[in-house]
């Protein structure tokens, strides 16, 4: 028997879907499967039957079942016709992100904690790597399409379990959860085999600074005063010289903190640049999921804070204008 268990971003189209084998209480990710979790997953196909309960989905219970169907050589998990939300695309695990795993994986190692991979949380969570340092921080490798709503709240489960999730990029294009959760990037590196040591330059850390408020340090003045005041704000510079094998270290270890700015953007800091940032805003800045994990106020396409709030709007005014329709689409 196998369960699924999927995780829908809203209409966004970023779906986490994780596949639980009952049989040994296995979990896995359809997304990137082993070779031999994506044999026996794809050999389903023409075997399942409504009524089988051999394909389950957690995330509709009331349409759980599922089978799967083969489109063009590409394999899909779908819901039988009357239910669900829509399929799931079955994926072998591609070769850059098990180099990237391994990356992670022997730069934990190398910073002298124990570290796993594909370790399940008590929350449900399938963390790609889990280092476990006196931060205990599971790494989430490389989901460009995962949206920063999906992200939001994988990682609140995480911390639940008491697990700080950090996201890591790759990708050319910035996905739409950096800087939303914890998260970095790094240079433009080839993944075809696995990087020495110390070449993944990391990107996105911040060190936190003080500069006062003249239009020759900021375009307008963060506390949203329509001049300049004159007063001193905070400014987050790149932290300059860091690898992903000293982030391995420096967030395990508690030397890098994800600190959360006025504009709910989330950036890893040191932590005595943490306790100077609160000591010039005067708020609190330490990062707690359940503080920013309001997703159901936010755009699912830019993440942008939504204004105008009616039942069933998941998308901005940038995004989907609807004031420029003769009718709005939603209750009044």
């Amino acid at each position: 028997m196998v369960e699924a268990a999927t995780t829908a971003a809203d209409e966004a189209g970023g779906v986490m879907t994780r596949v639980r084998f009952v049989p040994g209480d296995r979990e896995v990710d359809l997304d990137r499967l082993s070779a031999s979790d994506y044999a026996a997953i794809t050999a389903l196909r023409g075997t399942v039957r409504r009524g089988d309960r051999v394909l389950l989905c957690v995330d509709q219970p009331d349409h759980d079942e599922m089978f799967v169907r083969e489109v063009g050589g590409r394999y899909f998990a779908s819901h039988f016709a009357g239910g669900g939300h829509g399929a799931h695309e079955i994926r072998p695990e591609p070769d850059e992100h098990k180099r990237q795993r391994e990356y992670w994986q022997r730069a934990g190692d190398d910073a002298e904690f124990r570290s796993d991979s594909s370790l399940r949380t008590s929350a449900g969570n399938l963390l790609d790597i889990a280092i476990h340092g006196p931060t205990r921080t599971g790494v989430a490798v490389s989901r460009p399409r995962v949206t920063a709503a999906a992200a939001r709240r994988s990682t609140g489960r995480s911390h639940r379990a008491g697990w700080l999730s950090l996201w890591f990029t790759a990708a050319d294009r910035d996905p739409r959860w950096l800087h939303r959760v914890p998260s970095v990037g790094c240079n433009h590196i080839a993944w075809d085999d696995l990087p020495p040591r110390g070449s993944a330059v990391a990107t996105g850390l911040r060190k936190v600074g003080v500069a006062r408020c003249t239009v020759h340090d900021f375009p307008v003045c963060p506390e949203g005063n329509r001049n300049h005041c004159g007063k001193e704000h905070p400014t987050l510079v790149p932290w300059p010289g860091v690898t992903l094998d000293h982030v391995a270290y420096l967030v395990p270890s508690g030397r890098a903190v994800p600190l959360v700015t006025v504009k709910d953007r989330i950036f890893l800091v040191p932590p005595e640049g943490l306790g100077f940032y609160e000591s010039v805003t005067g708020r609190p800045a330490r990062y707690l999921p359940e503080k920013v994990s309001h997703s159901a106020l936010r755009c699912v396409e830019c993440d942008t804070a939504l204004h105008w709030i009616r039942p069933g709007r998941v998308r901005c005014e940038r995004c989907f204008p609807i004031m420029r329709l003769a009718t709005s689409p939603y209750p009044l």
